[in-house]
């Protein structure tokens, strides 16, 4: 019996489509689809259906799905009980991500993770390029990186989140009064964009392009922070994810932010050089940064 394929199967159901859950799992479309088909083959039952509302259970797999979810859950179980006899309470990690994602994500699931582990040696460390930090996966200076999936991750990962971006600028732009800002009126607007040593952030430069919103190209910044500050100076747009607004704005009264239409969105994941040879607090962490997130939905 291969658990992992109930789990993707449990992804299946709950996201209704075979590109969802292999989106959200990091794995492609085809994957998954040849994952269910061997599962079908093995229990010699279709357990899946397709209909216009996506992909549901069959009515053979309304039956089974109960046994499914106690066969999953037995496996957390048995999980917990194997970190309690190996005793996860020493070691060294090393996480990576943006000064955002850190302070937003990476400390408070910290925060769990040491409560569990106290005597393993926790360090956070921050960094603006992707590219930098998916380096340091590879060349093992970090041993985890959450943050917004981009190219230059070719190590493994899984998906945490999707996370919104939305358009900063000041409480006096005539664009204050709406509810929303479309890519239409910020083609008409001066905006200024972060941009680290390997150019501006993956998810943000690809809707710049799709858009064609143009950019101020000789006044920018490598922090995401000095950039706020430069928008109330220069009365300029910016486009950040929320995550690095909901943290900065009580440092920014002068500032607003708005949804953009069509919305952009970026995934925020969890990567690491190579699951199977995660350390056993690397592992313990990723399990705590799952809970984390799972809570949070």
């Amino acid at each position: 019996m291969d658990i992992r394929k109930y789990e993707v199967l449990l992804k299946v159901i709950d996201k209704g489509s075979f590109a969802a859950a292999a989106n959200e799992l990091g794995y492609t479309p085809s994957g998954v689809s040849q994952m269910m088909s061997a599962l079908e083959e093995e229990c010699g039952v279709n357990l899946l259906q397709r209909s216009n509302r996506g992909v549901q259970l069959s009515k053979q797999g309304q039956v089974i799905y109960p046994y499914i979810l106690k066969t999953i859950n037995m496996k957390e179980k048995l999980e917990e009980k194997f970190e309690e006899v190996k005793g996860y309470n020493t070691g060294k990690l090393r996480i990576v991500g943006f000064s955002s994602t850190t302070c937003s994500l990476i400390l408070p699931i910290v925060q769990t993770f040491r409560h569990l582990h106290p005597k393993v040696e926790v360090e956070i460390l921050e960094e603006n390029s992707p590219k930098i930090m998916a380096d340091w996966i590879q060349s093992e200076v970090a041993d985890i990186a959450i943050t917004t999936r981009s190219p230059y991750f070719e190590c493994e990962w899984i998906n945490l989140e999707k996370h919104p971006y939305v358009a900063v600028f000041s409480k006096d732009n005539p664009l204050a009064l709406q509810e929303k800002i479309t890519a239409e009126q910020l083609r008409h607007e001066d905006v200024m964009m972060y941009k680290s040593a390997h150019g501006y952030d993956f998810a943000a430069g690809k809707y710049l392009n799709q858009e064609n919103i143009k950019t101020i190209s000789n006044f920018t910044s490598n922090s995401n922070y000095i950039m706020l500050h430069m928008i109330e100076e220069t009365n300029s747009i910016c486009i950040v994810t929320k995550m690095l607004w909901d943290f900065n704005k009580p440092m920014h009264p002068g500032l607003v932010a708005r949804p953009l239409i069509p919305a952009l969105m970026t995934d925020i994941i969890l990567a690491v050089k190579s699951f199977n040879d995660c350390s056993n607090v690397a592992n313990a962490f990723i399990k705590c940064t799952k809970t984390y997130i799972k809570n949070k939905k």
